[in-house]
């Protein structure tokens, strides 16, 4: 089976709400999905930029830290005073070490900067020696170790290295203490001045200066990636968890320094799980609303195409019934009309079938009740007629010459269907003939035919029936004379013969039961037997010349009554259509 006869193999229902949901939840999802990725990245993005500012922060704060550390060493090492202590030669060393203690103290006010540890000038010449609280002789700096360093390492005067304190890490910061002569355009090296600051109170957040919580976490490495200050106690745990937290690192070449900033992830995911608490029931409800919706819309329309399958096949159990419409101006609506149209005209094809199948019997039957041989009745007629005429009865010769055409009319072996009214009225008039004859002078018959109207053709046998009716049924209880007016004019095409009598007539409730009757559709007429006549001949101008065409009765009791045959105009056999 191919993918398309696989998807209409379901029902049109399925159909319909497969490709309902599937044009409208895909845009839907694709375009939730975008807007969700979109907040998420505006998220992050303003959290990346949170970040940034807290690491600049952080780095400008410690960078001007430095930096004013930097100036001071810079005053301290430029001091003239510092200067000229180191070169005199007058004062003890203890006097000029306290000399150059209190400036040092003064430069760096050491007393309220808490990062520092320790402020010391080292001299470099022996013959004065120098001794005190921040000075000191570069023996001294020889033995803690810098001093090899410092001359492999001395870049512009400045040199940094990494020290500790009872395991308390130390950045040391070392610059040379000179002496220039301007005249002679030569420097001398007096000494050094070291500053020692504590790394974790230098590099500490201020929320944790301020006695609070940090946000972030820092790690602070030396060149060789010596880990020299954590924010957190379990600093092993960050190479392995990493990929838990938003790192960023910044570099601080001239320290010889690498600073680690590690944010916390959760604050990202509680903005994003906040996003998606807030996005997600808007989501599922608008999924619901399409599913819901588009269930709604499939039900209906695949209900009255339902209606329209019901019909159907209730027509192929060979029920014509019209049955409540489909609902709608659309096209299934109107497919329903056109089935309805089709049911009417399939209905009256087959009643006017069924009829005609039934009037062939009727006529079948009636030629086998005449199966005498019809020139056994002629010679019959003729033998009687000669006997009449023998007898000189020349009124039974006249009936037999009127039974004889009467005869030959009805056998129809010289006519067809259709007949011209002139030929139409002869047979009339034969019948009318023996009908005086029988009753006597109880009725006259007038015509009032227009000369123009004799030629067109109408349906064999559709006056007698009519007249028989006027007659038999208009006059029967009259018992003085009354007078039966056959009338024929042509009008807008139509072609009318009124037959008017001014017999007993009929009311209202009688001329719409007989209408009724003349009408309907329904083959059971034996209830109607005294009228049967007058339907068959309605049955027949609508069958062969349309619905719009037929008999209309009007009538009052005591008054008479008129039958007026409505036909179309045909002319030579050709019905008129101008």
């Amino acid at each position: 089976m191919t993918r398309k006869g696989f998807f209409h193999s379901r029902s049109i229902f399925a159909q319909l709400l497969l490709f309902s949901l599937l044009i409208s939840l895909v845009p839907v999802l694709i375009i939730g999905g975008f807007l969700y990725k979109k907040m998420d990245d505006m998220v992050a993005d303003e959290m990346a930029d949170y970040h940034a500012q807290i690491t600049s922060q952080y780095m400008k704060n410690v960078e001007e830290k430095l930096l004013q550390y930097e100036k001071s060493l810079t005053f301290i090492s430029n001091n003239t005073l510092i200067s000229k202590s180191l070169t005199n030669i007058n004062d003890g060393a203890y006097d000029r070490g306290k000399v150059i203690s209190e400036e040092v103290t003064k430069s760096l006010l050491l007393e309220k900067l808490s990062e520092v540890r320790n402020c010391m000038v080292y001299s470099l010449a022996e013959e004065n020696p120098v001794y005190g609280r921040r000075a000191t002789m570069i023996e001294e700096g020889r033995r803690e170790g810098w001093y090899d360093k410092e001359q492999q390492n001395m870049d512009e005067n400045w040199f940094s290295y990494f020290a500790s304190d009872d395991q308390q890490p130390l950045l040391s910061r070392v610059k040379r203490i000179e002496s220039l002569n301007t005249s002679q355009f030569t420097r001398k090296d007096l000494g050094f001045v070291k500053l020692d600051l504590y790394i974790d109170r230098l590099f500490a957040p201020a929320e944790l200066s301020e006695g609070g919580t940090a946000s972030y976490d820092v790690i602070v490495y030396d060149h060789n990636s010596k880990v020299l200050y954590s924010t957190s106690k379990d600093i092993a745990k960050y190479p392995a968890q990493v990929s838990t937290y938003v790192v960023n690192d910044k570099n601080m070449d001239s320290y010889g320094l690498k600073i680690r900033f590690l944010f916390d992830n959760q604050e990202l995911i509680a903005k994003r799980e906040k996003i998606l608490g807030t996005t997600g029931p808007v989501m599922i409800l608008l999924i619901l609303l399409l599913i819901g919706c588009s269930y709604l819309y499939s039900r209906g329309f695949s209900s009255r195409l339902g209606v329209l399958l019901s019909k159907v096949r209730t027509v192929e159990t060979g029920d014509l019934t019209i049955q409540d419409p489909v609902e709608g101006t659309d096209e299934i609506a109107a497919l329903d009309r056109q089935f309805d149209h089709m049911l009417i005209k399939l209905n009256e094809l087959i009643q006017k079938t069924y009829v005609q199948e039934l009037e062939n019997k009727e006529t079948q039957l009636r030629n086998l009740q005449l199966q005498i041989n019809p020139h056994f009745l002629y010679n019959t007629l003729e033998t009687i007629s000669s006997i009449a005429a023998v007898k000189q009865a020349f009124e039974i010769c006249e009936i037999c010459e009127k039974l004889g055409g009467i005869f030959r009319y009805s056998l129809g072996k010289d006519y067809g269907e259709f007949v011209t009214l002139e030929q139409e009225l002869t047979h009339v008039k034969n019948y009318i003939f023996i009908q005086k004859t029988r009753y006597g002078s109880r009725f006259e018959v007038y015509y009032n035919i227009e000369p123009d109207t004799e030629s067109h053709c109408v349906l064999r046998f559709i006056l007698q029936p009519i007249v028989e009716n006027a007659i038999v049924h208009g006059m029967s209880e009259f018992e003085t004379s009354g007078t039966v007016e056959i009338s024929a004019y042509e009008k807008d095409n139509v072609l009318y013969i009124s037959i008017v009598d001014d017999g007993v007539g009929m009311d209202n409730s009688k001329i719409e039961e007989l209408m009724e009757y003349i009408n309907s559709d329904k083959t059971d007429i034996h209830d109607k037997k005294k009228s049967i006549g007058i339907r068959n001949v309605n049955q027949r101008i609508k069958f062969s010349c349309g619905n719009q065409y037929g008999i209309i009765i009007k009538s009052h009791p005591g008054e008479g009554s008129r039958f007026l045959l409505k036909l179309p105009v045909i002319r030579g056999g050709v019905k008129d259509e101008t």
